[in-house]
């Protein structure tokens, strides 16, 4: 076990070597790690913002006869562009497009 351990240690101290002393393979590693840190805020703010349109239809459902609320609605409610309201609501797997009136949106089970 301690030789895993020591065996460990030299693996990873090399590595870091490596990329210390490797101006390309330091960018790539860092050119690596914004993508991935990018990539998961942007789906978090995917998230975050998809979870306020909806949270907004299921309250509105409650308090309005209307079936569908319009992209400018619900843009205004949740503070969200109507493009960005758009997008997350056609990804969107419970969230439905008026196939008449293209710019409204209803729940769906």
């Amino acid at each position: 076990m301690h030789n895993d351990a020591l065996y460990g240690k030299e693996i990873m101290s090399k590595i870091i070597d490596l990329a210390t002393n490797n101006a390309l393979l330091s960018g790539l590693i860092l050119a690596a790690i914004i993508g991935i840190v990018s990539l998961l805020w942007r789906k978090y703010q995917d998230h975050q913002d998809s979870e306020a349109i909806f949270n907004f239809l299921i309250a509105s459902e409650a308090e309005t006869p209307h079936t569908f609320r319009s992209t400018e609605a619900i843009a205004a409610k949740t503070k969200l562009t109507q493009n960005r309201v758009e997008e997350l609501c056609t990804k969107h797997k419970k969230i439905q497009r008026n196939s008449k009136e293209k710019q409204s949106w209803k729940l769906v089970e």
